[in-house]
């Protein structure tokens, strides 16, 4: 007799495997990257000879978080934050009083509820830490010249991150105006030297608060990151070459709780 116990996963089980947070797993089966099943209560349950491809692509030893992974979900305040600290701005909104778990849901309550709206774009669609919650695809940008990386990185794409790709400063910043990217991975070797400031200014951007900056160092330049090492404004390095594995490692040192 089959142990249903040693052959089907919940989320939570699968996603301690992959070392990923339940969010991933179940944006996973969305998009049909994994098969699961749901049962008569709507949870999913996978079985785990389906979830042994992914456990071998999940090892991204060359990831470096700046954020320890947790397994507590993120709030809009914490998400949104500034070098971890709670935005001022957020203070005066009715969501952070209360520390409601989905500011979205306070926003329908009309403009008496008390929902600052500070950094609230024209749609919920619109925002990285809906779409996070909801699991939409989240949109990462990358800034590189490097071919390579973007034809290797395009064959990966599989739905679960929606990539836009810049060559230089000035088409990030017109990436950013349009794309509204939850990411932003900039390649330190491909990218000119005039602008190593890139990833501070893309992390104080004012149209995109709660922008993440990663920094693609070549491996075995321990003298650049060095000097990346306590930068408030980088949410995580990754050393080339590097894959969306890893982009979603870093992606996944921000848990949120999914509706």
């Amino acid at each position: 007799m089959e142990d249903r116990s040693r052959t089907w996963l919940t989320t939570g089980q699968a996603a301690q495997m992959c070392a990923v947070t339940p969010a991933t797993v179940l944006n996973w089966i969305r998009t049909g990257r994994l098969e699961g099943i749901r049962t008569p209560g709507g949870h999913y349950r996978i079985r785990l000879e389906k979830l042994q491809p992914l456990l071998n692509q999940q090892k991204t030893p060359n990831v470096k978080l700046e954020r320890p992974p947790g397994d507590a979900p993120l709030r809009c305040w914490e998400y949104l934050s500034e070098g971890g600290a709670v935005r001022e701005e957020c203070t005066t909104c009715v969501v952070y009083k209360v520390r409601a778990s989905w500011c979205f849901q306070i926003a329908t309550l009309g403009i008496d509820s008390g929902h600052a709206k500070r950094f609230c774009p024209t749609a919920c669609d619109d925002c990285a830490y809906y779409r996070r919650v909801s699991g939409l695809p989240t949109n990462v940008l990358i800034v590189s010249s490097d071919p390579d990386l973007k034809k290797r990185l395009e064959a990966e794409a599989d739905g679960s991150i929606v990539l836009r790709f810049a060559q230089n400063a000035y088409e990030a910043s017109a990436a950013v105006e349009s794309f509204l990217p939850a990411f932003a991975v900039v390649d330190l070797e491909f990218t000119a030297a005039r602008e190593n400031g890139l990833l501070e200014s893309l992390a104080r951007d004012p149209r995109l608060p709660g922008l993440k900056t990663v920094a693609a160092v070549r491996r075995g330049r321990s003298k650049r990151k060095g000097a990346l090492n306590g930068s408030s404004f980088i949410a995580g390095r990754i050393e080339k070459p590097f894959d969306l594995a890893q982009i979603q490692a870093v992606i996944d040192s921000f848990p949120v709780e999914c509706v």
